[in-house]
């Protein structure tokens, strides 16, 4: 399994996050709503792109992805894990996912998250690891974890 380092996102991250989410989600946005509109997208990932929240996944110094997380009082919110295509496969989103769920387990919190339902792939990652569908709307399932408690 490649040794992953993490960084914490900055605001000149702006354009790389766009283009690992554009990796990640254009096709699964294509399939979901027919079209990839690069203008709207752009917009909408600079208005939700909070550097705080986001870290950068790093293999060998090369970036390989992020991760986005918000605290909650009740639960912790995995809003985005995503791999560039080249490192997909190998591991790195389970290992960076056993991380946030140790996280959060560690509080006490379950984990939840949204994906979308043309998302085959991330849905049998998050059940391999535990994840429950928790509710259902048009184009999403959510899912949560069980929080392991102390």
């Amino acid at each position: 399994m490649p040794l992953l380092r993490m960084r914490s996102a900055t605001q000149d991250d702006l354009a790389l996050t766009y283009a690992i989410t554009e990796d990640a989600m254009r096709g699964y946005v294509e399939e979901t709503w027919g079209k990839w509109d690069a203008e709207e997208q752009l917009q909408k990932h600079r208005t939700n792109f909070t550097p705080g929240t986001y870290r950068m996944i790093l293999v060998e110094d090369e970036v390989a992805g992020l991760v986005a997380v918000e605290e909650f009082p009740s639960h912790v919110w995995l809003v985005k894990l995503y791999l560039l295509a080249k490192y997909r496969g190998k591991g790195i989103g389970s290992q960076v996912l056993r991380d946030v769920l140790r996280g959060a387990a560690a509080q006490g919190k379950p984990v939840t998250l949204r994906v979308l339902r043309v998302n085959a792939r991330a849905q049998a990652l998050y059940a391999k690891h535990g994840f429950k569908v928790t509710e259902e709307d048009g184009e999403r399932l959510h899912m949560a974890s069980v929080a392991n408690p102390h």
